[in-house]
């Protein structure tokens, strides 16, 4: 996903997300009352910008632009530059991009993502939009209901979304990816799951469109994605660990390895395996769930979430992003659990 939100001048953030009455981990910016169009949604997250695309000319070290003989401006020819066009009439410098970029806006990379879930165009629900990299990249979430684990039993639910998410930086693609989140203690619950594939890409260039129009494949994924998830999900639930069990110090240690070479590293990671022991014991995990892989599992994801030590708006976006070493972790402590 990246690794920072933008802030405004005012120090909020470029990010709005609906009220449900509960601010979960993941929102830190305004607050949506009641039900609002994605187009009313960009325009709260302030990501309701244009990009437009230049040609891009040969400066000095003083900014000033370097000319022919003739007076006319040196030109790269083989690069592009993406801009931010304010409402205010000022430009933000983005980029540098090939020459094959095409720009596609905020408002259209959302509206394609609403087409995907069968929501009509300006006038669907939006979950989150946010702007991160000052301009470079957004997203924004979709959610697509819920999947329930052990109806007859625990009833753990879990809330799941597209995020939709695209850069104007030329590195980062158009992508819709699957994700879920646990709604008890709203951490986002990484599975790796073999069988169902989790992200559509397409990348800004002619074809982007093509790629796009294939939306059956999007929902194929995230039917696919969800049936798996579940299944994965259940299996760990049948994994009985008593609180006492050599198990949790086994799954503990492939983790967080001990990888320490001064005191204080030692001491920080037998205080990080007490705090997410403590996490297994309370009313989230064994509390409603039992003694088993499902709730030591989501012990590990809730400290990795809510309790590492580092800056919220990291934890949240590490969290998202599948290429995190918190995601990683998260796979790590899949596999313990169920080996």
């Amino acid at each position: 996903m990246g690794h920072e939100l933008e802030y405004n001048r005012d120090g909020t953030a470029r990010f709005a997300y609906r009220d449900t009455g509960i601010a979960p981990w993941h929102r830190l910016g305004t607050s949506v009352q009641g039900l609002q169009t994605a187009e009313k949604m960009l325009e709260i997250a302030k990501a309701d910008f244009d990009v437009i695309l230049t040609r891009v000319a040969a400066v000095d070290d003083e900014g000033n632009v370097i000319r022919n003989i003739d007076g006319s401006p040196v030109i790269i020819q083989d690069s592009r530059a993406t801009v931010r066009q304010n409402p205010d009439g000022t430009f933000d410098p983005l980029a540098t991009v090939g020459t094959r970029y095409e720009v596609r806006q905020n408002k259209e990379v959302l509206e394609r993502a609403l087409a995907v879930v069968g929501s009509s165009m300006g006038e669907a629900v939006m979950d989150t939009v946010g702007v991160l990299r000052n301009g470079k990249r957004f997203f924004a979430t979709i959610e697509l209901g819920a999947l329930v684990i052990d109806p007859k039993g625990i009833d753990d639910r879990i809330a799941r979304y597209l995020v939709v998410s695209s850069g104007h930086d030329g590195v980062w693609p158009i992508r819709y990816a699957n994700t879920d989140v646990r709604a008890v203690c709203h951490n986002t619950v990484a599975l790796g799951i073999k069988e169902a594939e989790r992200v559509f890409t397409a990348r800004h260039t002619r074809n982007v469109d093509f790629a796009l129009e294939d939306a059956r494949e999007v929902l194929r994924i995230s039917v696919e994605w969800g049936k798996q998830f579940q299944v994965l999900a259940e299996k760990m639930l049948l994994v009985k660990i008593p609180l006492g069990s050599p198990k949790v110090d086994q799954v503990l240690r492939k983790v967080f390895p001990d990888v320490s070479t001064t005191g204080r590293q030692r001491k920080n990671r037998e205080e990080t395996i007490g705090l997410v022991k403590s996490i297994y014991n309370n009313a989230n995990n064994a509390g409603k769930c039992g003694y088993n892989g499902w709730s030591l599992y989501n012990a590990i994801v809730e400290y990795l979430d809510h309790f590492r030590g580092t800056s919220a708006d990291e934890r949240a976006i590490a969290s998202m992003d599948e290429a995190s070493g918190v995601t990683q972790k998260k796979l790590i402590a899949q596999t313990a659990v169920l080996s």
